[in-house]
């Protein structure tokens, strides 16, 4: 029987380097409903972020937002377009500073029994 648990998922300030932010747990599917993404600096940043498959690397081909720009001092909206996460899949994501976007991430997990 499934378990379905509404959750905060993940709360990360990105760096300019390409990072984990999100891994779907082993026999977990992953609902996430939403992104909020908010800019802390004085100046204005964007950032990436990518839906990749078990065990590959961001790319283009797998980005979701690429370059997103996020006005200073700025909570951009919310992402409410329901991330289908599979077991080992996961968000990656960088920005163009480090330390000036953080992404907040919320969802529902849900977890078949072994």
């Amino acid at each position: 029987m499934a378990t379905n648990t509404l959750v905060r998922l993940f709360q990360v300030q990105l760096t300019n380097a390409d990072a984990l932010i999100y891994l779907a747990p082993a026999l977990t599917t992953v609902t996430v409903i939403a992104i909020y993404k908010t800019n802390i600096d004085t100046s204005d940043r964007t950032f990436r972020l990518h839906h990749v498959a078990s065990g590959g690397t961001s790319s283009s081909s797998n980005a979701l937002y690429y370059d997103e720009s996020i006005p200073t001092k700025r909570v951009h909206p919310r992402i409410d377009q329901g991330i289908i996460l599979e077991p080992g899949q996961s968000l990656r994501g960088l920005a163009s500073a480090n330390t000036a976007i953080t992404l907040t991430g919320f969802g529902i997990t849900t977890e078949e029994s072994a």
